[in-house]
């Protein structure tokens, strides 16, 4: 299916609107000392113009509104969950990465004067990165943190995995605790 919906930006200001501010802007900055000041302010107008305009007309407006919805739906779903079992919490990520590495550790063994054949191990790192996690609790949104990573390691020889470690996930930001334990959620 051919995708020929298209954002317009008509309601963004006009350069006339634009240009006005520039030098109330330019005076501040340099009122303050600012660096910023010596900046040719149509040059970082129109690239940050051009780079919001090119990356608005690629958004499909229907994909976002749908992943708007499923995840609406989601919420609803933790929130009655949790309000029919007080004091269980449960966390959503709103995105997510992995971020993974492979080293390959040698290990010769020598029983002199006879030395076995080197081996290769792989030792793979992962951090999957939670972003914007939704903490709901008690069938309310009760906190939201900035992002946690979750860490594990793999062992391995050739195809057989030797042993996995999972981490205790490390919390980059605390959480932020809604006030009179959340808000609430329409289920």
């Amino acid at each position: 299916m051919a995708d020929d919906f298209r954002l317009s930006l008509e309601e963004l200001p006009d350069s006339a609107a634009l240009e006005s501010e520039k030098s109330a802007i330019q005076e501040e900055l340099t009122r303050q000392g600012s660096r910023l000041a010596k900046l040719h302010w149509a040059l970082v107008r129109d690239t940050a113009c051009n780079g919001l305009r090119n990356c608005l007309e690629e958004l499909n407006p229907v994909d976002c509104i749908a992943k708007g919805w499923s995840t609406a739906a989601e919420i609803r779903a933790l929130a009655k969950e949790t309000a029919s079992s007080p004091g269980l919490e449960k966390e959503l990520a709103l995105a997510s990465h992995k971020l993974s590495v492979a080293v390959h550790p040698l290990v010769t063994i020598h029983c002199d004067p006879i030395a076995l054949p080197t081996l290769r191990f792989t030792l793979t790192v992962d951090a999957a990165v939670a972003c914007a996690v939704l903490i709901i609790r008690d069938g309310k949104l009760a906190a939201i943190e900035a992002a946690k990573i979750i860490p594990s390691a793999t062992l391995s020889y050739a195809d057989s995995e030797l042993k996995k470690l999972k981490l205790k996930p490390i919390d980059i930001s605390r959480p932020y605790q809604f006030a009179d334990g959340g808000l609430a959620i329409r289920t």
